[in-house]
């Protein structure tokens, strides 16, 4: 359907009345709630899904329009990190009035840390609170094959930007914006890095562009220049990670409600990323209903702390993990099948 959307969406109606009046009311019950689910509610996103662009040799979308849900993330940061983005947001949200007042500042915001930690969260989160749809751009599509295209795709990514209200995001950055000295790279590449600048400085005030990378150490020095606001993700401390425990919780009770057992594992988790204790509570959650347990039990979340941090494991490391940050000796044996005697020897010989 040449990637019109409203011909999908009208075919797909046509469809749903046609099964109702077949009596396949169930599937027709489907199709339309997925409509709902589907359609974005806002006139500008349905706009911007109707134009993405393409690149001209593969015919894949390179960017992907995301509209905004002020329901969708739930972040915990730093008190330091949580100004600096409420700084930034502010001056998204009061764009127009800063151009009012002769302020053409670009808004331009540069994201790094290690993986894992929430850059593209935040990201997201800066779209629901803005109401600005996020424009991801896909590396896969913007890197052709042919390396004279990726030049050209991203002129077609900053134009279509630059066509509607919205947040355009460049994620693992250090893709396309590696520093021109590095030996190697080809000399295409680093042309393109030229066509980059060109675009970020090229972009009208209003714009606003958040781009994330891992690799902070390998972008092109000219590139940090062309970014208003830095904000560095670290690793979330033990207090933003008793805040986490509820989040990643969800929609399951855990016996980390109890401050004693929540304070140990937040000690116990600290210097692992949002996202691996969120795979740790995934786990835990799987392991939960396959047990028919009512609740996350704090065993088994230390448990994936413990595999999560150690590389070399140990019956005797295990039990003294789990010592060390708040079982008693009775408690180990019952959860681990491990012997009372055992477990006081392990924990004898420390």
């Amino acid at each position: 359907m040449a990637h019109d959307n409203r011909k999908v969406l009208a075919y797909s109606r046509r469809l749903a009345d046609r099964l109702e009046r077949e009596g396949e009311t169930a599937l027709s019950k489907c199709i339309r709630q997925k409509l709902v689910e589907g359609v974005p509610q806002n006139a500008t996103v349905a706009d911007a899904v109707r134009m993405i662009p393409l690149d001209s040799d593969s015919h894949l979308q390179i960017v992907e329009v995301i509209p905004s849900d002020a329901e969708r993330h739930k972040v915990v940061f730093c008190t330091e990190v949580e100004k600096q983005i409420g700084e930034f947001i502010d001056m998204v949200s009061h764009r127009s009035d800063l151009e009012l007042a002769g302020v053409n500042i670009q808004k331009t915001l540069l994201l790094h840390g290690r993986p894992g930690c929430g850059k593209t969260s935040v990201a997201h989160y800066i779209s629901e609170q803005t109401g600005l749809p996020l424009v991801v751009a896909r590396l896969d599509g913007i890197v052709s094959s042919l390396l004279g295209s990726t030049a050209k795709n991203i002129r077609k990514i900053f134009d279509y930007a630059g066509s509607i209200p919205c947040i355009l995001f460049l994620d693992e950055f250090d893709a396309i914006a590696k520093a021109r000295d590095d030996q190697h790279e080809l000399g295409e590449l680093k042309r393109v890095i030229n066509s980059l600048l060109q675009n970020i400085d090229a972009m009208p005030s209003d714009n606003v562009l958040i781009a994330a990378t891992n690799h902070a150490e390998l972008l092109d020095n000219a590139i940090w220049r062309r970014f208003v606001q830095t904000i560095e993700i670290g690793l979330p401390g033990q207090e933003e990670i008793e805040e986490m425990i509820d989040i990643f919780s969800e929609p399951f009770t855990s016996e980390l409600v109890d401050a004693t057992k929540r304070k140990a594992f937040a000690k116990a988790a600290e210097g692992l990323s949002p996202s691996d204790l969120k795979t740790i509570f995934d786990r835990a959650k799987v392991k939960s209903v396959l047990s028919k347990e009512k609740e996350l039990l704090v065993e088994t979340l230390l448990s994936g702390v413990y595999n999560m941090k150690t590389s070399e494991k140990s019956e005797q490391g295990y039990v003294k993990f789990l010592s060390d940050y708040g079982m008693s000796q009775i408690t180990i044996n019952k959860v681990t099948g491990i012997g009372l005697r055992r477990v006081k020897s392990y924990l004898s010989e420390i």
